[in-house]
Parts: C-alpha cells; structure tokens; sequence
C-alpha cells in the first residue's frame, strides 16, 4: 500500500482494521487509521472490491 499521510496531523496512516457498519451488520475490512487522531480511511480499491462485494451479498438476501 503507498504511504498516506492525515491531513490534519501531517502523520504517516497506519495499517489497521476499520470497522465499517452497514444495514445494522458491521464487517471489519483493512484500511488505513491516523495513530493520532483516530481518522480511518478505506482506500479505493477496497471500497470498489471487497466492500462492494459484500454490499451486493446483503442486498441480494
């Protein structure tokens, strides 16, 4: 993964588990969390793989 900085902190992200709630179910997915602040991000291609992947299994049900 390429080095992501936070923008408020101007400190490098971490690798991390992010927890991402959806349809009342939360799934833990590998995103980036400032070590400072807390902030986390899910980087693009996760968003467009796995999380659309799961998304699609919740709505089919």
């Amino acid at each position: 993964m390429a080095d992501w900085y936070c923008f408020k902190d101007n400190v490098k992200l971490e690798e991390a588990d992010v927890v991402l709630s959806y349809v009342l179910l939360n799934e833990f997915f590998t995103g980036l969390k400032c070590p400072k602040c807390g902030v986390q991000y899910l980087p693009e291609e996760v968003v467009m793989t796995e999380v659309a992947e799961k998304e699609k299994q919740l709505e089919s049900k």
